[in-house]
Parts: C-alpha cells; sequence; structure tokens
C-alpha cells in the first residue's frame, strides 16, 4: 500500500471509528484525519499553478483508459454496460490523492469503463446526478445508477466498491 492509500485508508478508518465510538483516541484520531484533510487541500490549492504548468510539458499517456466526461457527452459515455464515474476537481486535496489511484484502477479493471468529470467545469453534470461534495464515485450500470460514495477510497475499497455484490 503506498503513502496515499495509507493516508486514504487512516481517514476512512478514522471516521467510521469515530461514529461507532466516541472516546477520546477515537476523538483525536479523528481530529487528525480531519486536519490531514484540510492540510491535503491547501496543498492542492497552492500546488495547483505548478500542476498545470507540469501537464503542459509532460507527454499524455497514449493508452490511458480513462475517458473525460462533460456536460456535452457524459450521457453517450454512460451507455457502457458498467460505468465508474469519478467527479473531482483540480483544488481538492483527496482528488488529487486519488488520481494515481484511478488510474492504476482503470489499468488493471477489466469490464469496466472509468470516467472522470472535473466539477469545476461541469455544474450541470453535477446537478444532474446530484453530487454534493468531491470525491464522489458513482458506479452505473447500462444507464442506471447501481451506488454511490463520497470520499476518498483505496484501490482495494474501489475494487470492493465497484465489484462486489455484482
Amino acid at each position: 500500500m503506498n503513502f496515499k492509500s495509507k493516508i486514504i485508508d487512516f481517514q476512512n478508518t478514522a471516521e467510521k471509528d469515530f461514529e461507532k465510538n466516541k472516546n477520546i483516541v477515537t476523538t483525536f484520531k479523528f481530529l487528525l484525519a480531519l486536519l490531514l484533510f484540510f492540510g491535503s487541500t491547501i496543498f492542492a490549492a497552492f500546488t495547483l499553478p505548478f500542476r498545470f504548468v507540469l501537464k503542459q510539458f509532460v507527454q499524455k499517456d497514449k493508452n490511458f483508459k480513462i475517458h473525460k466526461g462533460n456536460n456535452s457527452n457524459i450521457d453517450q459515455l454512460l451507455k457502457e454496460e458498467l460505468v465508474l464515474i469519478d467527479f473531482w476537481a483540480e483544488w481538492c486535496g483527496p482528488c488529487v490523492m486519488m488520481n494515481s489511484i484511478i488510474k492504476d484502477f482503470a489499468e488493471t479493471s477489466k469490464g469496466i469503463k472509468v470516467v472522470k468529470v472535473n466539477a469545476d467545469l461541469n455544474m450541470e453534470t453535477l446537478k444532474k446526478f446530484n453530487v454534493r461534495g468531491l470525491p464522489h464515485f458513482l458506479l452505473v450500470e447500462n444507464g442506471k445508477e447501481i451506488k454511490r460514495f463520497a470520499g476518498a477510497m483505496t484501490l482495494h475499497d474501489l475494487n470492493k466498491f465497484c465489484f462486489d455484490g455484482k
């Protein structure tokens, strides 16, 4: 498990533990997870210009299996049997942490199309799917929503979200 996945797993576990049992230890872990969340968002916001410039000079991967969804093409992209939609934003720390996880998932998973929708540029699509927080994941089968998850996930959690119960 890489460093980003460990942070995501810590945050998700801290939140679940705090919901189940509120004591000094779970409260401390929850507050630490909250600080990590805010820290990652501040980091993402401050590094946004640098990441933008870097993207201009780095060669795009030709075999990349992630589709860019937007207001005009989302319905066409959802015509596949099984689609995972990732709603994200450049300023969102957890979204930025999920980028490499989503890329790994798209490259290793078979039978699922991965679509990323930039929330800042596609507000109409966010309203259509009632997305209120980022990152936000929707699993869609034959054009109909199966389930959704708000928040960051590890690669293991993402596989479980998409393929358990199928």
